[in-house]
């Protein structure tokens, strides 16, 4: 495992926490911002395909931990929003800002309305779109976006400068 990917993964893990404090501290019932989605936005839109999708995956994996919902679902759509974006990658590429905050939001509009779909059909409690909470989880991920893509900037540009200088991070 090389340096960056255990940075990633430890950022990953950091948001994971945040994603999970959030609610509580700012009294959310239904919405929450899905700052591991906005992680696999970023590697869909930067890192080669094995990489990236093993991170997503590992990102979704954290996700379905901290929720209840059948096991996998996250790691699953994790690597399907992975795919998604990465085939739409020519299209969606951005260095943060306005951009990643628009690329977040209708991610996480897509990824929630998949995730109804994809439990709904699983469990069997069949489609409850709830688009208020959608909208609210939306908007979260969206502010959060420019915060996310911004540290993970700062990963890998520790690395670029690292392969260029001698005795840098590799």
């Amino acid at each position: 495992m090389t340096l960056r990917t255990a940075l990633v993964l430890l950022l990953a893990i950091a948001l994971t926490i945040l994603e999970s404090v959030i609610p509580h501290v700012l009294h959310l019932r239904a919405a929450r911002p899905d700052l591991l989605l906005i992680v696999v936005l970023y590697l869909a839109l930067r890192d080669d395909v094995m990489h990236g999708a093993a991170l997503s995956a590992a990102a979704g994996y954290l996700s379905d931990l901290t929720s209840a919902t059948p096991a996998f679902l996250y790691t699953f759509l994790a690597v399907l929003t992975f795919v998604v974006v990465r085939t739409a990658g020519a299209a969606l590429r951005t260095e943060g800002g306005i951009q990643s905050a628009a690329v977040a939001f209708g991610a996480s509009l897509g990824h929630s309305l998949l995730a109804t779909l994809v439990f709904g059909f699983f469990t069997g409690a069949g489609l409850h779109f709830e688009l208020a909470p959608m909208m609210w989880s939306a908007f979260g991920t969206a502010i959060a976006a420019p915060f996310v893509f911004a540290a993970l900037r700062r990963v890998d540009a520790s690395f670029q400068h690292g392969e260029e200088a001698p005795g840098g991070l590799r």
